[in-house]
């Protein structure tokens, strides 16, 4: 059992009720420069600071005779080289036929510095685990949120539309000849397009809308509160937008479909992205570079 303690990281001390020191680990004689000669047989007050003496008499020995125990109170032990050196300790007495005390020590300012690298571990881990959750839920070419976190948020939005009374627009928009400028171009040029259309639908975002890339060259936006009207009036702000936007000397347009959850509708987001995309493909068909709503299935091109 010896060699085990004397791996120990923190101190072990063994003493009589009547206060002689019968054993002691390695750690005093590492940590404190003291040898088994000056510790063994001698009395504990050897150990002790002045003021420790003191808090011993009047507090921990009487607790020890008393109750038996006790746990974590910090005071100073002297080294070697007469160091104060700050500890804190967890006593208990032996009930063997010579009831003894066994201390166990641990250096405080080690346990300050052992705490701090565990806050600051704890903190690491958590910014790591922020880090990670917000690169799950961003694209990485546009830095908007992806279709998981889109849907998640949209979910959330259908909610709290449902709980406060309000309609909820969806709006799917998609890159006019997007494959054809990328195939004539190149992937470098596409991915550029891509940038600006995400920076560009970002930058018209208000309070209450969430945009996000899709996958590919389609976007998605919730309107939470809009209607009809409102949402055809996002869609407007979206082709004023994209007017100037032009790569490698070509025009960039999107076709727009909408689709409204009226209140008091179903919370299906997947019927609902469905109207919106039905929507979207009734603007492809009316000729691309246009808005087409999906009113209770019916498909209205917008003005």
């Amino acid at each position: 059992m010896t060699p085990l303690l004397d791996m120990l990281p923190g101190g072990v001390l063994v003493t009589t009720l009547g206060r002689q020191i019968r054993y002691a680990n390695a750690f005093f004689r590492t940590d404190l420069g003291l040898d088994d000669q000056t510790l063994i047989g001698a009395q504990v007050e050897v150990l002790l600071t002045p003021a420790a003496r003191i808090f011993y008499d009047t507090y921990l020995h009487p607790l020890i005779l008393n109750g038996g125990r006790c746990d974590e109170v910090q005071f100073n032990l002297m080294s070697g080289t007469g160091e104060q050196v700050p500890v804190v300790a967890c006593l208990r007495r032996t009930d063997e036929a010579e009831a003894t005390v066994v201390w166990c020590l641990m250096r405080a300012d080690n346990r300050s510095r052992m705490y701090e690298e565990l806050v600051k571990a704890q903190e690491d881990v958590s910014s790591y685990a922020r880090k990670m959750q917000d690169l799950a839920a961003t694209d990485p070419l546009t830095g908007m949120p992806n279709r998981r976190e889109f849907e998640r948020l949209t979910r959330r939005d259908l909610r709290n539309a449902d709980r406060v009374g309000v309609p909820l627009g969806l709006v799917m928009i998609d890159i006019d000849h997007f494959k054809s400028f990328n195939d004539s171009h190149g992937h470098a040029a596409g991915d550029e397009v891509l940038r600006r259309c995400g920076a560009a639908l970002m930058s018209i975002t208000r309070s209450g809308e969430t945009v996000a890339r899709l996958g590919g060259e389609e976007f998605g936006c919730c309107l939470f509160g809009a209607n009809a009207t409102g949402a055809e009036a996002f869609a407007r702000r979206v082709h004023d937008s994209l007017r100037s936007l032009s790569v490698e000397q070509r025009q960039i347009t999107v076709s727009i479909g909408i689709a409204i959850r009226p209140v008091g509708g179903a919370r299906d987001l997947a019927s609902l992205l469905k109207q919106a995309d039905i929507a979207l493909y009734g603007a492809k068909s009316a000729g691309r570079n246009c808005t087409v709503c999906n009113t209770a299935g019916t498909l209205v091109l917008c003005g």
